[in-house]
C-alpha cells in the first residue's frame, strides 16, 4: 500500500529501486495503458506516420452494441516486460544480425494488437477482465422530430483487474476514470510468516548449599 509520502522508501520482497513517487509513476501507467478504453474502430493507425489518427466514417455504436466487450478496444499499446511499449532496434549490428536480435526480442516479449478489444484479455481465476452493465432508465423512447428510438442508460464497464478503473458512455460520448487503491487484483503477493516468539533463557540453579 502507498503511504503518500512520495519520498519514503518501499519495502518490499523483492526490492524495489526506488521511492515510492517512482512507484505511483509506474502503477499509474500500468493502470491508465489496462483500463483506458475507446470503442473499437474509432481510432487506427496512419499508415505514413504510424500515428493513431480518428477513423474516417466511424459512427459510435448505441447503447445495446456498446454491451457488448466486443464493441470497446483498448487506447494505449501494452507495456511489455522491458518497461516500454517498444522495442529499440540495437546500435552497431548489422542488418542481418539486428534482424535476427529483434526477432528474438519479439518472441520473448510480445507485442499485441494496439486496439485490440478487450473480450481478448486474460480472465482472472476464471472471472472475465471486465463486467459491462446499464445504468439508469433502459426504456427506449421515440426521437423528437425524427426517426428510431433512442435510450438515457450509462453504459458502465468496470475493471476486475485493477479496481476501481470505470468507463462511461452515452449518447456517443465516453469517459475513463479510475479511484481505487493502485492494487492489481490476482498478483501474487509474498506475505512472510512472523517468527514465532524466542524463548526465555531458563533460570539459573541456585548455587547455595542444601541444608
Amino acid at each position: 500500500m502507498l503511504t503518500g509520502n512520495l519520498n519514503a522508501t518501499v519495502e518490499s520482497v523483492p526490492p524495489f529501486p526506488g521511492k515510492e513517487r517512482h512507484l505511483l509513476r509506474a502503477q499509474l501507467a500500468r493502470i491508465q495503458h489496462t483500463t483506458e478504453l475507446c470503442p473499437k474502430g474509432l481510432f487506427e493507425m496512419d499508415e505514413e506516420t504510424n500515428l493513431p489518427k480518428y477513423a474516417e466514417e466511424f459512427n459510435i455504436p448505441g447503447t445495446q452494441e456498446l454491451q457488448s466487450l466486443e464493441a470497446w478496444a483498448h487506447l494505449h499499446p501494452i507495456i511489455l516486460k522491458a518497461g516500454r511499449c517498444t522495442h529499440p532496434e540495437p546500435v552497431g549490428m548489422d542488418d542481418e544480425a539486428k534482424e535476427e536480435y529483434m526477432g528474438k526480442l519479439a518472441e520473448s516479449d510480445k507485442t499485441e494488437e494496439r486496439y485490440r478489444a478487450i473480450n481478448e484479455d486474460e480472465a482472472i481465476s476464471g472471472i472475465n477482465a471486465w463486467k459491462s452493465s446499464l445504468s439508469g432508465d433502459t426504456q427506449s423512447f421515440n426521437k423528437a422530430g425524427g426517426e428510431g428510438t433512442t435510450q438515457y442508460c450509462v453504459n458502465v464497464l468496470r475493471s476486475q483487474r485493477w479496481p476501481g478503473a470505470i468507463t462511461v458512455a452515452k449518447n456517443g460520448r465516453f469517459c475513463n476514470f479510475y479511484l481505487g487503491d493502485g492494487i492489481k487484483r490476482g498478483a501474487k503477493a509474498f506475505n512472510p510468516c512472523e517468527p514465532p516468539e524466542i524463548i526465555a533463557d531458563p533460570n539459573d540453579p541456585s548455587e547455595e548449599p542444601e541444608p
